[in-house]
């Protein structure tokens, strides 16, 4: 299949997962609350308390497995070196998919509980630590895409810190933490895409012909 196809594949399915199935999968999750409400509850609390934990399981895979892939893409498209960017990248994404497995129900596994409060919190930092390391990538290749992702990068953290502080770790936070990011790597893909400095599609075409290369040895 030819780079260019593949590539516009791999456009699609990430912009449908994260603009349409992830946010709207994350908004009807949060319905399992008591009576639809996004404030009292987190997405934990309903997959303890309202028998929910195989969809919380769900969405948690989806959205590790989403985050995990699509940045790997962009790290591979940037051509980064960063060992410092690998490692918490493995580690944000471990660190969900533990949260999600892990139960939460203090009065029965009163150890598994406080884990699991203690992985979701080192799970959003380890992931804004992340995005932001990574936005660094760009400085080398195109200065106004760095602009561009770092200036919405702070926008929309500023956008999550301030329903945080406001509505505290609830279901609505979640839901607006997934609702952001996503896109936002989306939008990470479309600016490098129309960068004047940078050509993804020769870095694709590249890595095309060394893996027939490759191919061909074997």
């Amino acid at each position: 299949m030819d780079y260019r196809r593949k590539h516009l594949y791999k456009k699609v399915f990430f912009g449908l997962f994260g603009f349409i199935i992830i946010p709207v999968y994350s908004y009807l999750f949060a319905l399992n609350g008591p009576g639809g409400d996004l404030i009292i509850v987190t997405f934990s609390q309903i997959g303890s308390r309202y028998r929910a934990i195989e969809s919380l399981i769900f969405w948690g895979i989806m959205l590790s497995l989403y985050y995990f892939f699509f940045l790997s893409y962009l790290y591979r498209l940037t051509k980064s070196k960063s060992v410092f960017f690998q490692i918490n990248l493995a580690l944000s994404c471990l660190s969900i998919l533990l949260t999600v497995f892990l139960p939460f129900a203090p009065t029965m596994y009163p150890l598994a509980a406080k884990t699991h409060n203690f992985l979701a919190r080192v799970s959003a930092v380890s992931c804004a630590v992340t995005l932001f390391v990574f936005v660094f990538a760009y400085l080398k290749i195109d200065r106004a895409v760095f602009v561009k992702t770092l200036i919405l990068f702070l926008i929309i953290l500023g956008a999550n810190i301030a329903v945080l502080i406001l509505y505290g770790i609830s279901s609505l936070f979640q839901v607006v933490l997934s609702a952001t990011f996503c896109p936002y790597l989306y939008l990470n893909l479309t600016f490098l895409e129309r960068s004047r400095k940078y050509d993804i599609y020769a870095v694709l075409e590249q890595a095309e012909n060394e893996k027939k290369e490759q191919m061909d040895i074997f």
